[in-house]
């Protein structure tokens, strides 16, 4: 009879096991499987992210050709052209702002302070310097209350996917 008794013991510790071993394959299994449909859901979130950089043509082969490109099409008064010479993710803000200016009939003076000769800015340390993919320039403006020179600063970006610079500010 007690042999009966750990026969059964060893029986159902053996069927409770192998539910035991089941229930974490099957989590296991579960878990690799969410992970998987996580990391595909990431690539797409990224992918879509990444699209309109790849997309994005407007620029010059050099930031002082973009930012040519850039007073060009004000002069042309092609503000939609202008603004794409922004990073995309400034595209339309910038847009905005240029169509405020010409409502206001700014947009003449916009462009006259533009034309002031851009100029490299080797204030910044050599550390920022040394990033070849970014650009760090800028022109003096009068400011129109003061009378007082202001430099204003212009940083452009190499878009890595089109090799082509586009003004961040």
């Amino acid at each position: 009879m007690f042999k009966k008794i750990v026969k059964i013991i060893i029986i159902a510790v053996v069927f409770l096991l192998i539910a035991v071993g089941g229930y974490i394959a099957g989590n296991l299994t579960k878990y690799g499987l969410d992970v998987r449909k996580a990391d595909k859901a990431v690539e797409r979130f990224q992918g879509s992210l990444e699209e309109p950089y790849k997309k994005d043509i407007y620029g010059g082969k050099t930031p002082e050709e973009t930012w040519a490109m850039y007073i060009d099409a004000l002069k042309k008064g092609d503000i939609d052209l202008a603004s794409k010479y922004y990073a995309v993710r400034d595209q339309e803000k910038k847009g905005e702002f240029l169509i405020e200016e010409r409502e206001i009939d700014d947009l003449k003076l916009y462009l006259e302070q533009l034309s002031a000769p851009l100029q490299k800015d080797g204030s910044l340390p050599d550390f920022i310097l040394a990033n070849k993919e970014r650009a760090y320039y800028y022109y003096m403006v009068k400011d129109l209350d003061t009378g007082e020179m202001i430099k204003n600063s212009v940083n452009l970006y190499l878009n890595p996917y089109t090799k082509v610079w586009k003004i961040l500010y």
